[in-house]
């Protein structure tokens, strides 16, 4: 009778720990011990490909009992064989969220470089640069100024558009030329803020899912352990007191 316990499936059970430590030393790779050979994006594709493989080996493990033959969520059943379930399930759900995040990762890696390429400064700290010059900027333009000028100024500041221009009839005539220049500071100082909004929001969504990914990988992993750890113990006192 297939059991994960008995010749060879418990061989595939030790296979897939084996692999789940691997696939967890790309974040030791990444925050911790980073004099580890090797380039990082050759650790991230270590790291996708061995976790797939990894819940492959796992099916085999269990004979495909727990996953292709029905669903089990009654506590019993997470809990049985040193929460064996429980560690098939958590890999299988920490695998399928890696590949969503590596997806989402590649579309806001690429949303911020088109932005950055488009806004014709750079990524978030170029822009920030940018928009701090011009905020330095605006402001000594309509310093010393009429008081129509400045409350023309402290309105277009406060507006998320280009406001219109008013007529030039309420300003000095020596203003129109810092009001011209002041408008189109503005206008631009609006399309930097708005690309910086949309790579900010990329960077939120990757942030988002690596939090989210990292919580169900302690998670995966405690399960994992536990399980594998204990069927091993299990596995060792039995042998030697066979023997």
């Amino acid at each position: 009778y297939p059991y994960p316990a008995t010749a060879p499936f418990w061989i595939f059970g030790v296979i897939a720990f084996s692999l789940v430590l691997l696939v967890a030393s790309y974040s030791l790779r990444r925050r911790f011990i980073r004099v580890l050979p090797g380039r990082v994006e050759n650790w991230l594709w270590l790291h996708t490909w061995l976790g797939v493989i990894s819940i492959l080996i796992a099916f085999q493990h269990e004979a495909y009992l727990d996953f292709f033959g029905n669903f089990r969520f009654m506590l019993s059943d997470l809990t049985r064989a040193n929460f064996g379930v429980t560690a098939l399930y958590g890999l299988i759900v920490l695998v399928v969220s890696g590949i969503i995040g590596r997806l989402l990762d590649v579309w806001q890696a690429r949303a911020i470089s088109q932005e950055a390429s488009k806004n014709g400064v750079g990524i978030i700290q170029s822009v920030e640069e940018r928009l701090h010059e011009q905020n330095l900027l605006l402001e000594r333009l309509s310093a010393g100024k009429s008081s129509a000028f400045k409350q023309f100024c402290t309105r277009a500041l406060k507006s998320r558009r280009v406001p219109p221009l008013p007529p030039q009839s309420q300003f000095v005539p020596q203003e129109l030329k810092d009001l011209q220049r002041f408008y189109g500071v503005l206008a631009l100082r609006l399309r930097l803020k708005r690309s910086l909004q949309r790579q900010r929001r990329a960077h939120f969504v990757i942030r988002g899912w690596r939090f989210i990914h990292i919580s169900l990988a302690c998670l995966a992993l405690l399960f994992i352990s536990i399980h594998s750890l204990s069927e091993i113990a299990k596995m060792l006192l039995q042998f030697f007191l066979h023997r």
